[in-house]
């Protein structure tokens, strides 16, 4: 993506986080950015919003089905998005929607990795560390099982990470002995 359409992302992305935070209607944003989100992942309807083959009233037409089940600012942002024939970018535009919305709000998810399945005391336990450490609100906590970590866990969140797996204590331990 080029500078300038970044740029013009970004714009978008911001104005409709501000009427979020604005309104105190961040949950429902993000429930609607998420929904409209989960359509978009499917490569065939990234592909279809930018293409050039395909008409702007199709492709409008779609975006209408994301109004029909939004919250009421996601319908007037759905609105300004076809006004200004920016379907192209829906996606990077709530993609940058959901970056600015956990940096506003810093409220982020929180990946635990484990060698073995969590207790609900261990996640409690591990939210509020993340919470506490990284200085942030968890949204979700996102589970994950790799066995070759041994033991221990590897915690991020916000782009920070918390690695007291056993894995990587011993490659630490072979780096010294070199």
């Amino acid at each position: 993506m080029d500078k300038k359409t970044q740029a013009l992302t970004e714009t978008y992305a911001k104005s409709l986080v501000d009427v979020a935070i604005d309104k105190d209607s961040t949950a429902d944003i993000y429930d609607d950015v998420k929904a409209i989100l989960s359509v978009l992942d499917d490569k065939k309807v990234q592909n279809f919003l930018v293409s050039t083959a395909v008409s702007l009233s199709e492709k409008t037409r779609l975006v209408r089905l994301f109004q029909e089940s939004s919250s009421d600012y996601m319908k007037n942002f759905l609105e300004i998005i076809l006004q200004n024939e920016r379907q192209s970018l829906l996606k990077p535009i709530m993609e940058e929607v959901l970056k600015e919305l956990s940096i506003k709000t810093q409220t982020f998810d929180i990946e635990v990795t484990g060698a073995v399945a969590l207790t609900d005391s261990q996640k409690e336990r591990l939210s509020a560390l993340a919470e506490k450490k990284f200085n942030l609100t968890k949204r979700n906590l996102i589970e994950k099982i790799d066995e070759e970590i041994i033991g221990g866990f590897i915690l991020k969140a916000n782009n920070k990470v918390i690695d007291t797996s056993i894995r990587s204590q011993l490659q630490k331990l072979k780096m010294n002995l070199k």
